[in-house]
């Protein structure tokens, strides 16, 4: 289903459908999902429709600045949501994670060293599995200073509703857990992980949307607008499908 919820996939299939009534005849019909085509590609390759949608989802949950409010007595955990990996073994381990995996990972670590008893939960095999694209995280953890006793894996969920029944099914709902995702992500995995029983404390990270003005480049149409909104659309369609209840047995 997420193939035909991608903008540039839309913008295909009305062209193709104009093609299709062109070529029957329906030339009135033709033209008309033609243009309504071209419009569609200027709304999802400039920046007013990706960035209006991509803020609603991020200004959600502000991010984890100050971190005094939590208990260091509790058991603190930090939850890595997982964005993909490879298992290249000739690149480094920070190599093999994808970018939004590092950027989840490098923020986790930050909130690690502030809250010195904390423990960080990452995607990674148990004993005895084969699965060397999860070992990433653990050795780029490591690689950046994370003491390994203060690592706990996870195992191989597939998607953000299996990694709150793992966590859950793991670790109980009586740890102080600190999520953290994507800002874009956050709020359908905050509902997720709610769903499952958890309080999580919310930790945002790889804002799409920063406050550092505008140059006169950046309003103009760009694959990076195209990304957004895809995003964006993946999301809240992705959160409206995990509150009808539809999507208990997948996800988008």
């Amino acid at each position: 289903m997420s193939f035909f919820i991608i903008p540039l996939t839309i913008f295909w299939l009305i062209l193709l459908a104009g093609v299709i009534f062109y070529l029957l005849k329906l030339k009135r019909t033709g033209l008309v999902c033609g243009v309504f085509s071209i419009i569609w590609l200027a709304i999802i390759s400039f920046p007013l429709l990706p960035d209006l949608l991509v803020r609603s989802l991020e200004t959600r949950f502000p991010p984890l600045l100050e971190t005094s409010q939590i208990n260091s007595n509790d058991s603190i955990q930090i939850l890595v949501l997982g964005a993909g990996a490879t298992d290249d073994i000739y690149l480094p381990p920070n190599d093999q994670l994808s970018s939004q995996s590092l950027c989840r990972l490098s923020e986790a670590i930050r909130l690690q060293r502030l809250l010195k008893t904390s423990q960080l939960v990452l995607r990674g095999s148990v004993a005895g599995e084969n699965v060397s694209v999860s070992e990433s995280f653990m050795q780029t953890a490591i690689a950046l200073g994370v003491e390994e006793n203060k690592i706990r894996l996870l195992g191989i969920p597939e998607n953000t509703r299996m990694e709150a029944v793992e966590y859950t099914r793991k670790f109980g709902t009586n740890k102080t857990l600190i999520l953290v995702t994507d800002a874009m992500h956050m709020p359908r995995a905050m509902f997720i992980f709610q769903k499952a029983g958890q309080k999580p404390i919310p930790a945002p990270t790889n804002h799409l949307l920063k406050s550092n003005g505008r140059k006169f480049s950046e309003w103009l149409p760009s694959a990076l607008n195209i990304y957004k909104m895809e995003y964006a659309m993946h999301e809240i369609i992705g959160l409206a499908w995990a509150k009808t209840g539809v999507g208990r047995r997948g996800e988008l």
